[in-house]
C-alpha cells in the first residue's frame, strides 16, 4: 500500500484483519511513523524510494488518493500487470448494503452530511464517510450492522475505484479545480463521472452539459432551481406566492421555512432528496431536518458579527466555483442590508483560472484581498476584469488581510473569507486556516475568544 495519512492508516486496519500481508510505503523521504510500525508489527514499512527488494513481492498496489496514479514508477507497475486500486475499490468488493455516493466540485460534504440525517431521522443505521469524516474501510469493521453507506467520494478516489455499485449517485457539479493534477478540464471530468459507471439511479443537475456524464441505460433524475420539467425531477415552484422544493408539482419543502436557504442550500437539498427516492421519505421529515440544518463548519459560517459588520468562514472554498457560490450568497445578502462585500482570498491555485469571480465582484464586491502564494496569478486573471471602484490589495498573511478588511469595512458589509484556493502554502489544511481565520478576527476585533 503506498500512503501513510489517514486513508492509508485505513488500509492498513482493514487488510490487517483481513489476514493478508502488507508492505506498507510512504512517498516522503522526510516522513516516519514509529507507533503505525509498532501497531503492525507484522508489516513491513519504508520511506522516500521503494525498497528494490520488495519488487518482485508485489502483487497489487493500494495507492492513497493523495498520489497521482500518473507517477511514473506506478505506471511501470501497472505495465507489468500489477493491479492499482484505492480504498474505495477495496471498500465496494467487500460493502454488501446499498451504497448512496456524492461527488462534485462543491457542496459535496453538505449533501452527504444531508443524505445521512435524512435517513437517520427515517430510523435506518448509516455508515456515513469516505472523503468526509471517517475513511469507508473503517466502517467495515464497526461492530455496527449499517443498513446504508452514504459516501463522499473525491476524484482521486474515484480514479482508482472500478467495481462501486451505487444504489444511487450524483455529481453535483463540475468546475476547474486540481488543474495540477490532472492534464485537462477534460480529464477531470471523466474522474467526477465514473461515479455513474454503475448507479442504480443517476441525479444529476439540470444542465445540457450533465446528459454526456452518464455512458451506460439506467434511470436519471434531475434537480435544479427552475420548475421540474417531469414528475420524476427535483426543481423549485411557486405555490400560494410561496417557494418550494418539489418533486414535479408535488411541494416538499417550504423554502422559506428552510433554517439555510439560500440559492446553493436549496440545490443541496434538492440533490439529498433526490438521492433518498427509493426510500420513499415522507416530506415532513425532509422539512424537519432542513428546517434545523445550520450548515459544515468552515462552509460560509458566520464566526463575528461586530458593528454591523459580519465575518464569514467559508475556509472549505478551495476553488473558484466554491468561492463564486459564497460570493453570489453572501453578496446578496450584504446587498440586502445595505452593505457590500470584501473578500479575502489566495494560496495555492492548483492552476485555476480565476477569471469567473469578476462578474460577482463586480455585482457585490468593494474589496479584495489576495494572501498567500499564488496570489500574484490571481490578480493576474482578475485585474483587467474587475470595475475601477473595487481596491484590489495584496499581502502577505491572512491576518494581514483581516486587519486590512477591518479598516475598510463598515456597517452593512459582509467579510468573506472564501479563498478559491488550497491552502497548504500556510496551514495544514482548511481546517486549519478556518480555525485561525476565526480566532484572528476575534483577535483583531477585540472579542474575547471562548
Amino acid at each position: 500500500m503506498v500512503g501513510l495519512g489517514l486513508t492509508g492508516q485505513s488500509v492498513l486496519s482493514y487488510l490487517t484483519s483481513t489476514g493478508e500481508p502488507i508492505l506498507a510505503f510512504d512517498t516522503r523521504a522526510d516522513f516516519s511513523a514509529p507507533l503505525l510500525e509498532q501497531t503492525y508489527p507484522g508489516v513491513k514499512f519504508a520511506y522516500g524510494v521503494l525498497p528494490k527488494a520488495w519488487h518482485k513481492h508485489i502483487s497489487r498496489i493500494i495507492l492513497s488518493p493523495g498520489v497521482p496514479r500518473s507517477e511514473r514508477w506506478i505506471c511501470a507497475f501497472e505495465e507489468r500487470g500489477i493491479e492499482v486500486m484505492g480504498d474505495i475499490e477495496l471498500f465496494a468488493r467487500a460493502a454488501s448494503q446499498p451504497i448512496i455516493a456524492i461527488t462534485g466540485s462543491n457542496g459535496k460534504s453538505t449533501v452527504t452530511t444531508l443524505v445521512a440525517e435524512f435517513m437517520q431521522q427515517a430510523g435506518f443505521k448509516v455508515g456515513m464517510g469516505g472523503n468526509i469524516g471517517r475513511p469507508a474501510l473503517d466502517l467495515l469493521l464497526d461492530p455496527i450492522d449499517y443498513d446504508i453507506y452514504v459516501l463522499e467520494l473525491s476524484s482521486f478516489q474515484l480514479e482508482t475505484t472500478y467495481s462501486l455499485h451505487a444504489l444511487s449517485s450524483v455529481v453535483l457539479n463540475i468546475s476547474e479545480d486540481h488543474m495540477d493534477r490532472y492534464p485537462s478540464f477534460d480529464a477531470y471530468i471523466q474522474a467526477k463521472t465514473k461515479i455513474y459507471d454503475d448507479t442504480e439511479l443517476a441525479v444529476l443537475p439540470q444542465s445540457e452539459a450533465s446528459d454526456f456524464w452518464v455512458t451506460r441505460q439506467t434511470n436519471k433524475v434531475y434537480f435544479g432551481l427552475d420548475k421540474p420539467q417531469s414528475d420524476q425531477d427535483y426543481g423549485v415552484i411557486m405555490r400560494d406566492n410561496q417557494a418550494w422544493l418539489s418533486r414535479g408539482v408535488t411541494p416538499l419543502v417550504k423554502v422559506e421555512a428552510m433554517r439555510l436557504n439560500a440559492p446553493h442550500y436549496q440545490l443541496n437539498a434538492l440533490a439529498a432528496m433526490a438521492l433518498c427516492q427509493d426510500y420513499a421519505l415522507p416530506s415532513a421529515l425532509f422539512s424537519e431536518v432542513l428546517a434545523e440544518f445550520s450548515g459544515l463548519a468552515h462552509r460560509t459560517q458566520p464566526v463575528a458579527v461586530y458593528q454591523g459588520i459580519t465575518w464569514v468562514n467559508d475556509s472549505k472554498g478551495t476553488n473558484v466555483g466554491a468561492t463564486l457560490a459564497a460570493i453570489q450568497s453572501l453578496g446578496y445578502q450584504a446587498s440586502q442590508q445595505g452593505g457590500r462585500l470584501i473578500l479575502l482570498a489566495g494560496g495555492v491555485g492548483k492552476g485555476a483560472d480565476f477569471s469567473p469571480l469578476a462578474p460577482g465582484l463586480n455585482h457585490y464586491a468593494k474589496q479584495l484581498v489576495l494572501f498567500g502564494r499564488d496570489q500574484a496569478l490571481i490578480q493576474q486573471d482578475l485585474v483587467s476584469e474587475l470595475d475601477a471602484s473595487i481596491e484590489l490589495v495584496r499581502v502577505t498573511s491572512l491576518l494581514d488581510a483581516i486587519i486590512c478588511a477591518k479598516a475598510k469595512a463598515v456597517s452593512g458589509d459582509i467579510v468573506l473569507f472564501s479563498p478559491a484556493c488550497a491552502s497548504f502554502d500556510q496551514f495544514e489544511n482548511y481546517h486549519d486556516r478556518g480555525e485561525k481565520f476565526a480566532a484572528w478576527v476575534k483577535q483583531t476585533l477585540g472579542i474575547p475568544l471562548e
